[in-house]
C-alpha cells in the first residue's frame, strides 16, 4: 500500500533535484522524488523511504512493474558479461535475432522484417526514412492535430501538440491533418490540390498520446487508410506508447482492422524497432543503420521476455478486464469527464489545465503517480500486473483529489511547488 512519510520532496530527494537542476542541461518539469530502486509490483520507492503506487509506469516503458522475479532473473544472467552493449549493425549477437522473431511473431502477415534502434523517436525516424526513399517527388507529409512522434527532428516535423517542442527548430515541411471525422475529407482535398505524389505518408498514432489520449473514430481511420491504399501513400503507424499489448490488442491499429505500410515500437519493448515488409527497406547496405541499434543485449533479452510473457499469461485479455475495471470505477467518479481508453490505456478528463496540473501535483503528494497529456486530460497506464487491490486504492486517490481540487479557491502548496507549476488559486 501506499506509504507517504516526508513532505515531497523528501530531504534527501530533495538534495538531488537540486543539484541535478543546476547541471542537467536538458531539464524540464521533473516529478520531484528521486527513485531508490527500491519497490515492488505496482509500488515503487524513493530515497526517503515514500511508497508510491505507480499509474504511469514510467511512461508506459515498464509493463511488469518493479522488481519482477523473472525481470530480475534477465539482469542476473546477463550482470556478469561485458560489454552489454556491441555495435549491433556491425557485429552480430544471437539476442538480435531472437528479438527481430518475436516482434515479426506479433505483427500482421506480411509484415516480415524489423530494424533495432534505441529509443521511439529513432524508431519514428527510421519508419519516415523507410516511406521517404522511394518518394521521389514528395513534398510534404502529413500528420495530424495534437500528434508527438519525439523528438529529434524528422519526427519533430510531424508534431502538433504542444508548440514548445518545435520552437526555434528548422523541421522538414508537413501538413497538419484535423484529428476528427472531417481528416479524410481534408486529406482528399490535399490530393487533389496538389497531387498523391507531392504527399510522402501519412503519420498517425491509433491512440494519441501526449497530445491528449485521444481515440481516433473508426470512420476517421478507415477513409484514411482507404485512401493512402488507393493513391499509394505510405501509410506510418507510430506505435511508441500504445504498442506492445497496452491498449489490449498487439498494436493499437489492430482495433479498425488495417495493416499500415511500416510501424513503430519502443517503450513497453525497452528497445526502439521499426517494422516494415521487407521489400519496403532501402535496398542500400547502410542507407538505414545505427551504431546500437540491434547491440544492446540486456534491453534486448527484456524485450524478448516481455513479448513471451505477454504471450503465456494472456494479458491482452487481462489487460482489458483490468481496464474495463478502472473504467468502471473512473465512470462514477463525477468531478471527472469522458473517462475512456482501451485495455490499460486510460485517460480522462479535468475542467482545465489548471485543475488538472494541481491533480496531478495532489494525487503525487497522496502517493499515486500520475501523467498528463493534452491542455487538461490525465493518462491511468499502470503496469500490466495491476489488480483488484490496486485498482481501488488508486481509484480511491483519484476520488479524493478530484474532489479536492475542483473546490473553490484550491491551491497546491508546500516544497513540491519549486518543482511543479502549482499556479494560482482559481474560483
Amino acid at each position: 500500500m501506499i506509504r507517504i512519510r516526508t513532505d515531497i520532496p523528501g530531504p534527501n530527494s530533495f538534495k538531488t533535484i537540486e543539484q541535478l537542476r543546476r547541471k542537467n542541461g536538458g531539464w524540464a518539469v521533473p516529478f520531484p522524488f528521486v527513485h531508490s530502486s527500491q519497490g515492488n509490483g505496482c509500488y515503487c520507492e524513493d530515497v526517503d523511504e515514500n511508497k508510491f503506487l505507480d499509474f504511469g509506469s514510467q511512461v508506459a516503458t515498464n509493463p511488469f512493474g518493479y522488481n519482477h522475479d523473472e525481470m530480475i532473473a534477465v539482469v542476473k544472467k546477463y550482470s556478469a558479461r561485458h560489454p552489454l552493449k556491441f555495435a549491433g549493425q556491425d557485429f552480430i549477437v544471437p539476442e538480435h535475432l531472437n528479438l527481430i522473431d518475436e516482434l515479426l511473431s506479433i505483427s500482421p502477415k506480411g509484415m516480415d522484417a524489423g530494424f533495432l534502434v534505441n529509443s521511439g523517436s529513432e524508431a519514428v525516424e527510421n519508419a519516415i526514412k523507410i516511406c521517404m526513399h522511394r518518394r521521389h517527388h514528395m513534398q510534404f507529409s502529413v500528420s495530424f492535430e495534437g500528434a508527438f512522434h519525439g523528438r529529434t527532428l524528422g519526427a519533430l516535423s510531424l508534431h502538433h501538440s504542444k508548440s514548445l517542442h518545435r520552437r526555434g527548430f528548422l523541421l522538414e515541411s508537413n501538413k497538419e491533418l484535423p484529428f476528427d471525422d472531417s481528416a479524410p475529407e481534408v486529406l482528399r482535398e490535399l490530393i487533389e490540390t496538389n497531387g498523391a505524389d507531392k504527399i510522402g505518408f501519412i503519420a498517425l498514432e491509433h491512440f494519441q498520446g501526449e497530445g491528449g489520449y485521444r481515440i481516433p473514430s473508426s470512420m476517421m481511420v478507415k477513409k484514411l487508410f482507404v485512401l493512402a491504399q488507393k493513391y499509394n501513400i505510405p501509410y506510418l503507424a507510430d506505435e511508441v506508447q500504445s504498442g506492445i499489448g497496452r491498449t489490449g490488442k498487439w498494436w493499437s491499429f489492430e482495433h479498425y482492422g488495417i495493416t499500415p505500410n511500416v510501424f513503430s515500437a519502443a517503450k513497453a519493448l525497452q528497445v526502439g524497432a521499426v517494422i516494415a515488409p521487407k521489400k519496403d527497406f532501402p535496398d542500400e547496405a547502410g542507407s538505414i543503420s545505427s551504431t546500437w541499434g540491434g547491440g544492446h543485449i540486456l534491453d534486448m533479452a527484456l524485450g524478448i521476455k516481455t513479448i513471451e510473457m505477454i504471450k503465456r499469461d494472456k494479458l491482452l485479455a487481462r489487460n482489458n478486464k483490468m481496464g474495463s475495471k478502472i473504467l468502471d470505477g473512473l465512470h462514477k467518479i463525477e468531478e471527472i469527464s469522458n473517462p475512456r481508453g482501451r485495455g490499460l490505456m486510460i485517460g480522462f478528463d479535468l475542467p482545465d489545465s489548471h485543475i488538472r496540473n494541481m491533480f496531478i501535483i495532489e494525487s503525487l503528494q497522496k502517493g499515486l503517480i500520475l501523467l498528463g497529456a493534452g491542455e487538461r486530460s490525465v493518462r491511468v497506464i499502470p503496469p500490466y500486473i495491476v489488480d483488484q487491490p490496486e485498482i481501488d486504492e488508486g481509484l480511491r486517490v483519484i476520488s479524493e483529489v478530484a474532489k479536492k481540487v475542483n473546490s473553490n479557491g484550491f491551491e497546491s502548496y508546500g516544497k513540491i511547488c519549486e518543482f511543479m507549476d502549482c499556479g494560482t488559486t482559481h474560483t
